[in-house]
């Protein structure tokens, strides 16, 4: 074109570009560098995408732009940083016309929210906090829902690690706030979700998916495979199990049950993170959507195999077993929804657990108190010998070579008694 037109503004003329090598075009839009290498101009944004440097000030070789600040180096044609963690430069057209030159001082995307999309994978997969951040926002500015962006990112975590990890639960419990959070709040929550499924995946072997069974027995049936196959720990044959029942086209009801009964007979399983990472994939696909069960669910079914239960450990079997007390506790608890049908869950929970406090204290303490403290005491002692005083501690059996001054220890679980009257 011979004559300018209307969206270009003139840069300076070509002889002053190739005597100074770069220009900077300044005006109501962001500064434009333009720059004259091996007879081509490129025009790009004059600030550095890592942290807003002039790169103006940087130097030119070989096709190549390097930032003095950090050294990041990027394309000229294109705006590509070889250095990951910097980012891309924007760039617009630049055009000859007649000696002069011309630049569009439009930087953007033909579509904005594809183009952000893939950002944040890039980001994701590389674990680089400014590209997470930049798509986010990117996302959010080119009017992608929240949702949306919680969905890539759990599918993201979901795909990239074998097993349901602390990011996916953070992401989870910040996308149950995102209706409560103002705009700006709710921009730092996918922020910082996306950072931590991210650090999560780092390093971390990716999930290999398993399929259905041919056959779709019946919903019991399923229920009773996926207890037995938690139960001595099979984790292939759970998770195709699962997907069988997903398959089937189960309600979220459904599946809830099927999982919950398979996870909670263990007690306390794995201190309670497998129940816990169970109802955050739960929350997880009411935020994304069900049809994305059969990539969610079985992420937790490894941990639940795989999880101890408080009844293999003998902190919970001794010197009370406190499995059998549980279990006597929750028989109870049809008889109390029975007898007060519009009782509350907390109301229910205390007097459980007064239930479970009295259960304890008949079984370990009550018969402790029926016994006097000499005759507690009396057998963990050693015998006084009748040759030595038997005045102040010797009298209680303490030996001889006890230092003055010095409190004997006993292995009684009860204090001494005091001598003075």
């Amino acid at each position: 074109m011979d004559t300018p037109t209307t969206d270009f503004v003139r840069a300076g003329s070509l002889e002053e570009l190739k005597a100074k090598g770069r220009l900077v075009v300044h005006g109501p839009h962001r500064p434009i560098l333009v720059v004259h290498d091996k007879g081509r101009v490129f025009a790009l944004d004059n600030r550095c995408p890592h942290m807003g440097f002039p790169l103006d000030r940087g130097s030119v070789e070989d096709g190549t732009l390097t930032c003095h600040w950090h050294h990041a180096r990027f394309d000229l044609a294109s705006g590509s940083t070889f250095d990951l963690w910097a980012d891309d430069v924007p760039t617009c057209s630049a055009e000859v016309r007649d000696g002069e030159v011309w630049v569009r001082p439009t930087f953007g995307h033909a579509d904005p929210a594809t183009h952000w999309c893939q950002r944040l994978d890039d980001g994701l997969a590389h674990v680089l906090g400014l590209v997470i951040a930049k798509a986010v926002h990117g996302q959010l500015a080119a009017g992608v829902p929240p949702p949306d962006v919680v969905r890539q990112v759990a599918l993201f975590g979901i795909q990239n690690r074998d097993g349901w990890g602390v990011g996916l639960t953070i992401l989870t419990a910040l996308g149950n706030l995102l209706p409560n959070l103002p705009e700006e709040e709710t921009y730092l929550a996918l922020f910082h979700g996306a950072r931590r499924v991210a650090a999560d995946c780092d390093g971390q072997a990716p999930r290999r998916r398993r399929a259905a069974l041919a056959s779709r027995p019946d919903f019991s049936t399923l229920k009773r495979w996926l207890r037995r196959w938690t139960t001595v720990r099979h984790r292939e044959a759970a998770e195709r199990t699962l997907l069988t029942a997903v398959a089937t086209r189960a309600s979220p009801t459904a599946l809830a049950d099927l999982l919950l009964a398979a996870d909670t007979d263990r007690a306390f399983a794995d201190g309670g993170h497998s129940l816990d990472f169970t109802n955050k994939a739960f929350e997880c696909l009411d935020l994304i959507g069900w049809e994305h069960a059969d990539a969610v669910l079985p992420a937790v079914v490894g941990q639940m195999v795989a999880a101890r239960g408080a009844e293999e450990s003998t902190a919970w079997r001794q010197p009370d077993d406190l499995i059998a007390l549980c279990a006597e506790v929750a028989a109870e608890l049809p008889g109390l929804f029975a007898a007060r049908p519009n009782v509350t869950a907390g109301q229910i929970t205390r007097r459980l657990l007064r239930r479970f406090s009295a259960m304890t204290w008949r079984r370990s303490w009550m018969p402790l108190r029926r016994q006097s403290g000499r005759a507690l005491l009396r057998p963990t002692l050693a015998v006084p010998s009748p040759t030595r005083r038997r005045s102040g501690w010797h009298a209680l059996g303490a030996p001889m070579s006890t230092p003055i001054g010095r409190r004997p220890t006993t292995s009684s679980p009860m204090p001494m008694p005091s001598t003075r009257c």
